[in-house]
């Protein structure tokens, strides 16, 4: 406790009752580039009525309905949308979103007033996030910076202080990499060794081979998800190692976390092929009991992956990373010409268009086929199915 205006007030709570008779409650709402603080006060007959006051005033700020001041520091303006996402969104979401602001947003941007820094200068930085380490810059791949320019956008919205910025004119450069698929050899030789002597871990990456499960959603299976008499899974959650601040956390910069699925639509029941559920009725075990350790303790999504790794390469199939079974069930799924429809709904995509743009690669042997059968279609039209002098021309 310490001596006030005119009355005692609790240390650091910066509230106040003024000789008129008023309570005055103060908060810093924003820093000027000078680093200096400015503060908002509120008024009330009571300590409380101030105090409730305030928080109200706050959290308004913190929601964006109160317009940020131009001369607020753009490392205030972070730090507000920060605390206005995080209500809002996974922890996972959140733990993405503070490390792209911390590593990459603030060091650049965050002594700026937000009113200073211009369409211009954020196109450079864009355009220095996705050079490369040899040219001077950040080497990040098109989606990330892409994440990066949309997170900033966020935050100038959020802030009110957008109207300088023509931020839409921004175009991210993106290069087309095809996803890589599994080649027939590499399938059998996988499949031949996955079927061989099959356990919980081999009976996972059946799950993504098969029906082109997550890798983070099957670590997050038990047995409760499975109704093996009607042979379905449900899919709700998903297994992420995330960042998180050392402090609080034993020191360790990272974490596992058990959240629900990417999306709304990412939350599906699925069929699972007779032979799988053949193989999991032999293992089947408490329903408290995770799919990929037969016990209560959950396994990390890159042990998963290391074990895909292993049977890779015990398999002589080739080296792969675990999402290529996703782009190769959905690739075959396609090529045996079952509907966009319904794949988009097993892979939990909130449209087809995800589906077609991400997923769809015709493989060269389809296209092959699809060529040759549309030649002989082009090439081999009968006299009855043309006039005399078309088919003429045709010849």
């Amino acid at each position: 406790m310490k001596k006030g205006r005119d009355v005692i007030v609790r240390t650091g709570e910066n509230i106040y009752k003024r000789k008129d008779g008023r309570w005055e409650a103060r908060f810093i709402y924003q820093v000027d580039a000078e680093g200096k603080s400015k503060y908002r006060s509120v008024y009330g007959k009571s300590r409380q009525i101030a105090k409730d006051k305030r928080e109200a005033l706050k959290l308004k700020f913190m929601m964006g309905e109160v317009c940020t001041s131009p001369v607020i520091v753009f490392r205030e303006l972070a730090k507000n949308w920060l605390n206005n996402t995080k209500l809002r969104i996974k922890e996972s979401t959140y733990s993405r979103y503070c490390n792209q602001v911390e590593k990459h947003i603030l060091p650049h941007f965050g002594k700026y007033q937000a009113s200073k820094i211009s369409t211009e200068l954020i196109e450079k930085f864009v355009e220095r996030l996705g050079a490369s380490k040899q040219d001077g810059g950040f080497g990040l791949s098109p989606k990330t910076v892409e994440d990066i320019l949309i997170i900033i956008k966020s935050m100038f919205r959020f802030g009110k202080c957008h109207a300088h910025l023509e931020l839409h004119r921004i175009k991210i450069k993106k290069d087309y990499k095809r996803p890589r698929t599994l080649p027939k050899l590499a399938q059998a030789k996988l499949n031949q060794h996955l079927l061989h002597d099959p356990n919980n871990e081999k009976a996972g990456i059946l799950l993504g081979q098969l029906m082109g499960v997550r890798l983070g959603e099957i670590c997050a299976l038990q047995w409760k998800d499975f109704d093996l008499d009607a042979g379905t899974v449900h899919i709700e959650r998903t297994v992420q190692r995330i960042q998180v601040s050392p402090e609080g956390n034993n020191g360790k910069k990272t974490k596992v976390v058990t959240t629900s699925a990417k999306s709304e639509n990412s939350i599906r029941d699925l069929d699972i092929p007779s032979p799988l559920t053949a193989i999991l009725r032999k293992m089947k075990m408490n329903p408290d009991c995770y799919l990929l350790t037969g016990s209560t303790k959950l396994m990390e999504p890159r042990s998963l992956h290391n074990h895909f790794k292993k049977c890779l390469e015990q398999s002589g199939a080739g080296d792969y990373n675990f999402h290529c079974l996703r782009h190769t069930f959905a690739t075959k799924y396609i090529e045996r010409g079952y509907d966009v429809k319904s794949l988009s709904e097993i892979l939990g995509h909130s449209n087809v268009k995800i589906t077609l743009e991400r997923y769809v690669h015709s493989s060269n042997e389809l296209k092959r086929n699809n060529i040759e059968e549309l030649s002989g279609a082009f090439l081999f039209y009968s006299p009855s199915e043309l006039p005399s002098r078309q088919y003429a021309q045709a010849l």
